[in-house]
């Protein structure tokens, strides 16, 4: 199908999808807007800003990997924003592989990402196809300052720190909730190991006078990316929403929760305990950002014998660059300007220093060397 639209959004009708088609269309990238509802997704597209300047298709399809590889038989990149994504992703991978189509996604969970890591990324990489989960604030906004501090000879221990800002939308709560059941990991001596379940963390921050309540926020994908790195060997990465101790605290207690009240029950009635607790927190369509207000910073402090390093990394509206990361990774792909297939992360498949200009062209981050 030659003339197909290169790319596809799946899951176009969230508040994700929406501004990935926005982005797309700031790209001049023609898109096929694909989802579950039609109705949902006509409603939504309206929505969408400048749309009517945008070249797109609307699709329904069925969430099963024959009806999704129909799909996208004939486009270039698939972008999938429907979570969880430790229900729904792995589906789409297979269908993306299936269709010969690149791999994008939003998530972030690292129960998600590494298994999808050993199970595809050769497969990928044969077909010379590119797999790239957590192509999205807050990972890959984070593995900039990494990259950076990465870079520096001598540095072999890496520490970030994630401090975010906003409102989770309905799937990001949906993967929060979830995530209180999932074993995390960071990076010692080149190999993961689990961190210590409901441990809190008191991290003290430049851009604040108090210490700020965090935690490994399933992990983060960064230990994942830089496990069998050529030069770091230690990498453990933090989160908090920023000055907002009520956040991380209702966090924790899910945690809690789950260990006192729901572990031992059947994975069946474990999914509707967690789906109905994720609903109760947010179940609907949170406003559009405020750039001037939701505003986040990414730290990224590197070690070595003889020497640190650090990099920052400021930013706004975490959504919003999510639908601007998606929409420059299916450009550079469209352009093939990918550096490697298989499973890799934005800042590999493309390098750090352009995964921050497309940032910083849209005035949304800012990164600054502090040692």
């Amino acid at each position: 199908m030659p003339n197909k639209r290169p790319v596809i959004v799946y899951g176009a009708s969230g508040y994700t999808g929406r501004l990935i088609c926005e982005f797309l269309r700031e790209y001049r990238i023609p898109f096929i807007a694909a989802g579950r509802n039609q109705a949902r997704l006509e409603t939504a597209m309206e929505k969408v800003p400048g749309i009517e300047t945008a070249d797109y298709e609307i699709r329904e399809v069925d969430h099963t990997v024959d009806a999704l590889a129909g799909l996208f038989d004939g486009a270039q990149v698939v972008c999938n924003s429907v979570g969880p994504f430790e229900l729904y992703g792995e589906t789409v991978i297979q269908a993306c592989l299936k269709a010969g189509t690149h791999y994008l996604d939003t998530t972030g969970e690292q129960h998600f990402v590494l298994p999808v890591k050993e199970k595809f990324s050769d497969d990928f990489q044969k077909a010379g196809l590119l797999l790239a989960p957590s192509t999205a604030y807050m990972h890959a906004t984070l593995d900039i300052a990494v990259s950076f501090a990465a870079a520096e000879h001598g540095i072999t221990t890496i520490n970030a720190h994630c401090a975010a800002a906003g409102v989770p939308t309905y799937g990001s709560t949906q993967t929060v909730v979830r995530s209180a059941r999932a074993q995390e990991f960071f990076l010692k001596d080149r190999k993961l190991q689990p961190w210590a379940r409901g441990k809190k963390y008191e991290v003290q921050l430049p851009l604040w006078g108090e210490p700020q309540l965090s935690l490994p926020w399933t992990g983060t994908a960064l230990p994942i990316w830089y496990e069998g790195h050529r030069q770091i060997e230690n990498l453990k990465a933090l989160v908090c929403f920023a000055d907002n101790r009520s956040i991380m605290e209702q966090v924790f207690g899910l945690i809690s929760m789950y260990d006192e009240q729901i572990s031992d029950k059947s994975a069946e009635e474990q999914e509707a305990i967690l789906t109905q607790l994720g609903e109760s927190i947010q179940n609907g369509m949170p406003p559009r950002e405020n750039r001037q207000v939701h505003r986040n910073f990414d730290r990224a402090v590197g070690f070595g014998p003889r020497r640190h390093v650090e990099y920052r990394v400021h930013s706004t509206a975490s959504y919003q660059q999510t639908g601007l990361l998606q929409a420059f990774a299916a450009n550079q792909l469209l352009a093939d300007a990918n550096m490697v297939s298989g499973f890799a992360s934005p800042c590999q498949a493309f390098g750090h220093e352009a995964v921050l200009s497309a940032l910083e062209d849209y005035g949304y981050a800012h990164l600054e060397k502090a040692i």
